[in-house]
């Protein structure tokens, strides 16, 4: 199967595996205290659950398309979004490399 399917990131069980304490990490914000601890100290937060540094790295620059590329979940990204304060819209400008702006724009359509 291709990695790459009309400009999105094929979600392979290669990919899943290579990211999987950042998924697991991101599924842990579903609960309000877990949420609470990764806004006191993302990195910290991270560390305890097995994250690498480049997935820490990752999440502290807000990169999406990256989190993806290293074998995030889109679904899984959303909960990091949410704690973090960023809302779908700006994660899907940045994936898609256009502006927020830009991506209205094209969901206007």
């Amino acid at each position: 199967m291709d990695d790459v399917i009309s400009g999105a990131y094929v979600f392979t069980g290669e990919r899943s595996a290579r990211s999987y304490a950042l998924n697991k990490m991101a599924n842990s914000l579903s609960t309000p205290a877990n949420r609470a601890t990764f806004q006191a100290d993302e990195a910290a937060y991270m560390t305890g659950l097995g994250c690498s540094d480049q997935q820490i790295d990752l999440v502290r620059r807000r990169d999406w398309k990256g989190m993806m590329e290293h074998g995030a979940s889109i679904y899984l990204l959303l909960k990091i979004g949410a704690a973090v304060g960023v809302p779908l819209p700006e994660i899907g400008a940045h994936t898609a490399g256009i502006t927020l702006a830009e991506f209205h724009a094209r969901k206007a359509h």
